[in-house]
C-alpha cells in the first residue's frame, strides 16, 4: 500500500490518477501533517510514502516551518513507528538548509530530516512543473494579461530555468517505486531545454496571443509592490517564493531525466495549449 501525502495538490492528482490507472494500491492522506493520530491511523499497513505535502502555495514562512518542517518530523517519527519500508519525498532543485531563501532552507532542512531518520528514502529535486492547473505559466500568463499594457520581466528575464512537464515527473516518481538501486539517493529532475526567463514569457506571449511591452524591474522593487497587491489573500498568486526564482538560477545537466530513467521530457512547447482558456484573470479573483 502506497500513502500519498499532498494528494490534492497540483503533483498529487495527476499522481493519483496514474495510480489509479495502473491499479496500484494507494491511499491519500488529507490530514493535517502535525496530527500524530491521524497519521498513525492512515499508515496502518503502508509500505511506502510519497511525501508531496507542503504550504508553498500559501507564501508564509511560519506556515512552511509548521506544516514541511515540523508536519515532516511528525510523518517519520510514525512512519518508524508503524515500520513504513520507504519514503519518496519531492523536494526543490537547489534546496539547502543554509539557503539565504526560505523555501529552498525549509526543503534542504526537510532533506536532512529525512536522510538521518533511520528510513529508507529517495528524494527527487525537481526543477519549476508545468501543465495544465500549473502556478507556473497560468501565473505568467494571467499576470501578462491583468498587467496591460506590460509583462513584466524581473532582473531583466535573464535567470535560467528548465521547467519539466508535471505527467514526466509523475512517471519518475512512478519509476522510482520500483527501483532499488535508487534507495538513499537523491536524484535531479528537470526539462531538456535550458530557457532564460524572458524566453519562457515569450513563448507564452504567442501561445495566448497577448501583445505588451517588456518591462524589466528589479526584483528588490518588485517585491514589496507585490506584496502590497497580492499578500492579503489566502493563496497569493506572487509570493516571494516565486520571487526568488528570479534570483537563483534552476538549472541540472540537461539529460538527468534521460540519464536517470530512461526516456526523453516533453518540450514545454508541445503542452502550453491550456494556456489559451479564458479568462486568464481568473488567478486574481478573490476565493
Amino acid at each position: 500500500m502506497i500513502l500519498i501525502t499532498g494528494s490534492t495538490g497540483f503533483v498529487g492528482r495527476s499522481l493519483m490518477q496514474t495510480l489509479q490507472e495502473e491499479g496500484r494500491p494507494a491511499k491519500t492522506y488529507t490530514g493535517r501533517m502535525n496530527d500524530p493520530l491521524g497519521l498513525r491511523a492512515e499508515l496502518l499497513d503502508v509500505d511506502t510514502v510519497v511525501h508531496l505535502a507542503s504550504s508553498e502555495a500559501r507564501g508564509r514562512d511560519r506556515l512552511l516551518q509548521h506544516v514541511d518542517v515540523e508536519g515532516t518530523e511528525r510523518l517519520l517519527e510514525e512512519s518508524r513507528r508503524m515500520e513504513v519500508r520507504r519514503l519518496i519525498f519531492l523536494s526543490r532543485l537547489n534546496a539547502d538548509p543554509h539557503s539565504l531563501y526560505p523555501l529552498l532552507q525549509a526543503k534542504g532542512e526537510v532533506e536532512r530530516l529525512i536522510r538521518h531518520s533511520g528510513l529508507t528514502y529517495t528524494i527527487l529535486r525537481s526543477a519549476t512543473l508545468f501543465g495544465r492547473d500549473d502556478r507556473f505559466l497560468n501565473l505568467i500568463a494571467g499576470l501578462a494579461a491583468w498587467s496591460w499594457p506590460f509583462v513584466w520581466l524581473p532582473g531583466g528575464g535573464r535567470v535560467a530555468m528548465q521547467p519539466l512537464w508535471v505527467e514526466d515527473l509523475v512517471r519518475c516518481l512512478l519509476a522510482t517505486l520500483d527501483r532499488p538501486d535508487l534507495l538513499d539517493e537523491t536524484v535531479e529532475v528537470a526539462g531538456e531545454e535550458r530557457f532564460r526567463y524572458g524566453d519562457v514569457v515569450r513563448q507564452i506571449l504567442a501561445v495566448t496571443g497577448l501583445r505588451r511591452i517588456r518591462f524589466s524591474p528589479s526584483v528588490k522593487l518588485v517585491r514589496p509592490v507585490a506584496a502590497l497587491l497580492f499578500g492579503w489573500r489566502r493563496r497569493p498568486p506572487v509570493t516571494h517564493y516565486f520571487l526568488d526564482r528570479f534570483t537563483v538560477p534552476e538549472v541540472a545537466p540537461t539529460d538527468a531525466v534521460r540519464r536517470q530513467f530512461g526516456f526523453v521530457p516533453t518540450r514545454m512547447g508541445q503542452q502550453m495549449a491550456y494556456l489559451r482558456r479564458p479568462p486568464l484573470r481568473r488567478l486574481f479573483q478573490p476565493g
